[in-house]
């Protein structure tokens, strides 16, 4: 029972998982090369932090930070002695915390190279949007 259990578990988790780091990377990918005003388009919102390092070279950041609460489970109880149940194992609801940033640098106005990182990335969905006419 236990088996059927954490099997049932294990693929709930893929079937809720969202893009593969791949996946991720390559969206970013194509967004390589372009020109500032596309890639704000591509990101689909402005970024959180910029960093301007010289005249021609600046950083571009967006954060996402998902936070869920995974549910954890309850004790089992065993009987001790003459009428007396002790819990067994179990632990409490857990708060998890998942992120990611995404940095592109822009020099010149052209998008030059970008890296991301975070355990949250897999979640994160880039709805790209038009650049204004």
């Amino acid at each position: 029972m236990r088996a059927v259990v954490a099997f049932l578990l294990l693929w709930l988790v893929g079937a809720c998982a969202g893009q593969t780091n791949q996946e991720f990377d390559m969206r970013l990918r194509e967004m390589a090369g372009s020109n500032e005003r596309a890639l704000l388009g591509g990101m689909g919102r402005i970024p959180d932090n910029t960093y301007q390092l010289d005249d021609d070279t600046k950083i571009l950041q967006w954060r996402w930070d998902t936070s869920y609460i995974s549910g954890g489970w309850a004790p089992t109880y065993q009987r001790v002695g003459w009428g007396l149940w002790m819990p067994v194992g179990g632990f409490p609801p857990t708060l998890v915390r998942q992120g990611c940033i995404v940095e592109w640098t822009v020099t010149k106005g052209s998008t030059q190279s970008y890296r991301w990182q975070g355990s949250g990335c897999g979640t994160v969905t880039i709805h790209s949007t038009p650049p204004p006419g």
